[in-house]
């Protein structure tokens, strides 16, 4: 059954990369994220009442945490910084990162109370298990692409 699961999950992985590149992201990120979904319910093992209390909330963190790491991308080192802008931005990375661990120390708080910790503390590793699923397949995807196979010699 895991088999099937998964076999299913990468097909809609691969269909919707192809539409990556097209106008439909949004599609494609609808898919990326019912395929992160089936992926977490199933490796924390969530039953359906587990689940419909643990997703709203996984979901406000996940979009706290987006935004966090936004603004933190957002304040990268530019050429000609002076010594007081350099602090100003080394500064605001430290207490991005306080923010960050907050919001998982709220958010700990929020999950334990609707799920086991035992899944809680499995959560990081499924997420991290996912990326890495995803980030294997995106690279074999490109691997086998016709526009990056190595060139036959005439």
């Amino acid at each position: 059954m895991k088999k099937l699961i998964l076999v299913t999950l990468t097909m809609i992985f691969f269909a919707g990369w192809s539409h990556a590149q097209q106008p439909g992201k949004k599609k494609f990120e609808e898919k990326l994220n019912s395929m992160r979904i089936a992926f977490i319910t199933q490796e924390l093992d969530l039953s359906a009442d587990e689940a419909k209390a643990f997703w709203p909330i996984y979901d406000a963190y996940t979009a706290e945490r987006r935004t966090l790491r936004k603004d933190k991308r957002s304040a990268t080192p530019k050429s000609g910084m002076t010594a007081d802008q350099a602090e100003e931005m080394i500064e605001g990375s430290f207490e991005n990162d306080a923010k960050e661990i907050e919001l998982r120390k709220n958010y700990y708080g929020q999950l334990k109370a609707v799920i086991p910790v035992e899944k809680v503390a499995k959560l990081s590793q499924v997420e991290r298990e996912f990326r890495q699923k995803i980030l294997k397949a995106a690279k074999e995807r490109r691997k086998n692409s016709p526009r990056h196979s190595p060139r036959k010699k005439k």
